[in-house]
């Protein structure tokens, strides 16, 4: 039997982006704290990227869309992935039918320990329900992670502060990157009033880079390239690493509830995020981001889901049409002001 700092992990979280990036965090605290350990991290093959360069974590990356998609896919994952290494343990950070089968084939055929994440799903639904809310702040997403793997070895938790505020610059140029879009429309800012707030920023000393990932998305940042003149235009399909290495060199980044808020969040670059129907509370905020520069509004509806995936009950978003422009135009300015 192995040594317990000696553990080979299997860790599991697939989709979406966001949630896979606020692994990588507590993946690598876990690693500092244990010495001996090694993660092998399962998840789609497309985020890898955000698994570079971490000493004693192994990706797998599945093919969600082809060759492990539906019953027959999932046993091919555990095939290909019970011949990657003997592992010690099974740590389930996403809890979904998938993973469920998975642990469950690994406890019964490979006789490993498993753990899976505990959601908060009654919290959840009271912090979100439309009357009687329970309005207080949940676990933290990296928390239920942490807990998990604290099933099988310990874990510091507050090596993830709240901590990421400003970012210096080394020349007279202020890059400000802005993600428009989210999964769900809910949870998107009026695209209008956004290019408001992207105007006042076309100007020296600023230069803008836009961020989206689906086709329609792209569409509309080639459309705000030629529009803006201080835009800069990326290379679509760059890739989660070459993606990462960019938003390293934004000043702020300013998006929704959604991706690009982690991602930022994993190189340090401090986020403006705007919430609707969403809330920090419901432990998705960015991971060491300043509570101060979440931009949202205190209604007695919000918030009304936990993803942003349902309709509003009012039937005017007011969460989000209300928010006025120059709000997150001072917030963006506070930020990446310099000294005189």
């Amino acid at each position: 039997m192995s040594h317990p700092s000696h553990q080979k992990i299997l860790v599991m979280r697939f989709s979406a982006l966001g949630d896979v990036a606020m692994t990588v965090p507590v993946i690598k605290t876990f690693l500092k704290e244990n010495q001996g350990a090694e993660i092998y991290m399962l998840s789609n093959r497309q985020f890898e990227g955000l698994f570079q360069g971490i000493d004693r974590l192994y990706f797998l990356g599945a093919d969600m869309k082809g060759q492990h998609k539906g019953l027959a896919g999932i046993w091919r994952i555990y095939k290909m992935v019970k011949s990657a290494a003997d592992f010690s343990a099974v740590a389930d950070l996403h809890g979904v039918l998938r993973t469920h089968v998975l642990r469950f084939l690994f406890r019964l055929l490979g006789k490993k320990k498993t753990a899976v994440i505990d959601k908060g799903r009654l919290e959840k639904f009271a912090l979100t329900r439309k009357d009687f809310k329970i309005f207080r702040p949940l676990k933290h997403s990296t928390e239920r992670y942490a807990d998990v793997l604290n099933r099988f070895l310990p874990i510091v938790k507050e090596t993830l502060p709240v901590a990421i505020s400003s970012v210096p610059t080394s020349d007279a140029t202020i890059n400000i990157g802005f993600a428009p879009f989210a999964k769900h429309n809910a949870k998107m800012y009026n695209l209008d009033k956004f290019k408001e707030v992207v105007r006042h920023f076309d100007r020296e000393p600023y230069k803008l880079y836009f961020f989206g990932g689906t086709p329609a998305e792209r569409l509309l940042i080639r459309q705000w390239n030629k529009t803006f003149k201080n835009a800069v235009s990326i290379k679509e399909n760059i890739g989660l690493e070459k993606e990462l290495q960019l938003i390293g060199k934004l000043n702020v980044m300013v998006s929704m509830d959604s991706a690009n808020m982690h991602l930022a969040s994993l190189v340090s670059v401090p986020v403006v995020s705007v919430w609707g129907p969403t809330h920090p509370y419901a432990g998705f905020y960015g991971v060491r981001q300043n509570p101060l520069n979440a931009i949202q509004l205190n209604l007695a509806c919000r918030p009304c889901s936990v993803f942003g995936n349902k309709s509003c009950w009012r039937g005017d978003h007011a969460c989000m049409e209300s928010i006025e422009t120059r709000t997150i135009i001072e917030k963006i300015e506070a930020i990446v002001s310099q000294p005189e």
